[in-house]
């Protein structure tokens, strides 16, 4: 058994006066209560508790779980007993078994509007609060008597702190009421980027304040040629992109940035550095933020593969040594056969000169799902995409790895999709710092999904 009793309270009780007066206005009217007539501790038992399996086939079970040590604090000022952390979802506290202890053994709980003498066999329903009273003897009045009443209160979870709750933003709509058929989206100081191509391959950039709600604002790029929109990159508190084979920095001015020069693609970034893929040569280098080649870090890619186009990359420190990092990109499988049934991942560690292609088609790897995605997210890979025709529905699990995207395993658990989740046409999905989940639509509508486990701990 745990307990919590606030310091400050204490010396409440300990105090020298005799007797505690109070006006409650309520139906105790005005009473004055000993103070030996405290509850000194509370805790709880084993309680009924609702399993979720949280799959289209697994059954959710009822199973009987202990919350013995479970702590609780007694606030002796304020007359409160309550649980500051929350019991989990499913948890049943219509029949909640208690342990107390009390000045004076005579206890009672209001139950039903009269006074009930409390046993430890009492089984109580906590479905509202439970008010308690102690009883002990009044010298002053000589007679036993009430001492002020506790309010009790076991707070539970209304939702799963596991679970991935969705919000939809439907009235949100690029500028001019474009619609893209390809699409990246970045994330930068409390603004989403999206670039993309409209129906008539014109390339298109938006932007969007989702920290003060506000609408897509369009971003001349019209003078610039040989955009690739997959290419956008949040570094440095800037964006940046690859246009005819150089790098831009988007703002106001629409000229090259340093001197490097035919690069195709922009992969990710790691500390003061930009990997950037040059398709002529299969390679990828390593830039700063000032457009220029850092030197000694070039790397060969995978020979038959390309990262010219749509990829999603996450790049971490080596969980190995603290001073190497890792990168691991995600790629559709350009040459899908009825025998190619799954996406492309590749891997890079700081201290080779090579990129590794991790092995396809075996049971532990992700779909080529249409457009996929990989994201990193509490601590592990997300892999996602639309639909590939019967055996795979648009946007229907989450896949996650926990080895780098060696290994892939399908969520049937509370990180998913709801139902009515997914449209036709492109998409693009993004992680915000506040770890929301960002997905944007065709049309520049948005939905937006978090965990509350960690929508807790961050406040």
């Amino acid at each position: 058994m745990k307990i919590r009793i606030l310091p400050i309270l204490v010396v409440g009780i300990m105090a020298t006066t005799a007797f505690l007066s109070s006006c409650l206005g309520n139906d105790y009217g005005d009473i004055e209560y000993p103070s030996e007539s405290s509850i000194t501790s509370f805790s709880i038992g084993t309680l009924y508790q609702t399993i979720y399996k949280g799959s289209s086939t697994g059954k959710d079970t009822i199973d009987t779980v202990s919350y013995a040590s479970h702590p609780f604090i007694i606030d002796q000022i304020h007359r409160k007993i309550y649980n500051p952390d929350s019991l989990p979802k499913g948890v049943d506290i219509t029949r909640v078994p208690v342990r107390l202890s009390a000045d004076y053994d005579a206890v009672y709980y209001v139950k039903d509007g009269k006074d009930t003498i409390w046993t430890s066999a009492d089984s109580l329903n906590f479905t509202n609060s439970v008010t308690f009273k102690v009883m002990s003897f009044s010298k002053l009045q000589n007679q036993f008597v009430y001492g002020s009443p506790y309010v009790a209160t076991i707070n539970v979870h209304k939702q799963n702190p596991d679970s991935m709750v969705w919000n939809n933003f439907e009235n949100r709509k690029f500028a001019d009421n474009i619609n893209l058929v390809e699409q990246r989206t970045v994330y930068r100081e409390g603004q989403i980027y999206v670039f993309g191509k409209d129906e008539s391959e014109n390339i298109k950039v938006n932007k969007i304040d989702i920290k003060n709600s506000g609408n897509w604002n369009a971003i001349d790029v019209s003078s610039i040629s040989g955009i690739n929109i997959y290419s956008a990159t949040a570094f440095n508190d800037d964006i940046y992109f690859v246009a005819g084979g150089k790098l831009y920095r988007l703002g106001d001015t629409s000229t090259p940035i340093g001197s490097v020069t035919d690069i195709t693609n922009l992969i990710s970034t790691y500390d003061d550095k930009i990997l950037a893929y040059k398709e002529t040569d299969n390679k990828v280098i390593a830039i700063d933020a000032d457009g220029n080649e850092i030197s000694g870090e070039e790397s060969s890619f995978v020979e038959g593969y390309k990262l010219s186009g749509r990829l999603s990359a996450v790049t971490t420190t080596a969980t190995h040594n603290s001073s190497l990092w890792r990168a691991a990109v995600m790629i559709n499988n350009p040459n899908t056969s009825e025998n190619d049934t799954t996406a492309l991942v590749f891997s890079y560690t700081s201290s080779d000169s090579e990129w590794i292609k991790y092995q396809a088609n075996n049971p532990a790897t992700c779909p080529n799902l249409k457009d996929v995605t990989m994201i990193s997210y509490d601590n592990k890979l997300l892999a996602f995409g639309g639909s590939m025709g019967d055996d795979h529905k648009a946007f229907e699990y989450f896949y996650s790895s926990t080895d780098n995207g060696l290994t892939w395993r399908k969520e049937t658990g509370y990180i998913c999709f709801p139902e009515e989740f997914g449209k036709e046409g492109s998409y693009s999905c993004v992680v915000e710092d506040n770890r929301y989940i960002w997905f944007i639509w065709k049309d520049g509508s948005m939905s937006r999904g978090n965990i509350n486990r960690l929508t807790h701990l961050r406040q």
